[in-house]
């Protein structure tokens, strides 16, 4: 098998910036067959060209075709494309992105409150964004748990199950 004529899933998912299990929805849509071998997946070069097309998206295997241009007036150089204020639209897109994955996690945790349900420490960690959970306190009416961003997570324990969390407003 050449190099040359497969791509593998992890670098389309890294290029197109989709999780796995995205990628493979759209190969499934597109009815793009997959080659595997053992815990390898690829896919043909032609066929990743069709899924970027698909998406709207340049691939960035596809080789680049410059143009040489010379500049012999001032405005000639004024009309070119510069990268320097792209930086800036770079910084604002991340600032954005932020905000949105902040904005996701403040409706969940609102959402979460509101229906009361149960989480596994896992679960609210990553929905903190935290590697570890905090240590627990006392919360009174025997509950123990922690506090953030003005709400109270519980612990709850169960004889043979996991330990859950419950979220509440903090009083």
């Amino acid at each position: 098998m050449n190099s040359n004529q497969v791509v593998s899933l992890g670098s389309l998912e890294a290029d197109l910036g989709l999780s796995r299990v995205d990628l493979l929805l759209i190969i499934r849509e597109l009815g793009i067959e997959q080659i595997k071998q053992g815990m390898r997946t690829w896919i043909r070069q032609e066929e990743a060209n069709r899924l970027y097309q698909h998406l709207g998206k340049s691939n960035p295997r596809e080789p680049l075709v410059a143009e040489v241009v010379p500049i012999s007036t001032p405005d000639d150089a004024a009309a070119l494309a510069t990268t320097t204020g792209n930086e800036t639209g770079d910084e604002e897109l991340r600032k954005y992105s932020k905000l949105k994955l902040l904005r996701e996690r403040i409706e969940l945790l609102d959402l979460l409150q509101s229906t009361e349900v149960e989480l596994a420490s896992q679960e609210i960690c990553t929905v903190l964004d935290m590697k570890r959970l905090p240590p627990t306190d006392d919360l009174g009416n025997d509950q123990e748990g922690f506090r953030r961003m003005g709400l109270k997570f519980i612990r709850i324990k169960r004889d043979k199950h996991r330990t859950s969390w419950k979220v509440r407003r903090s009083n």
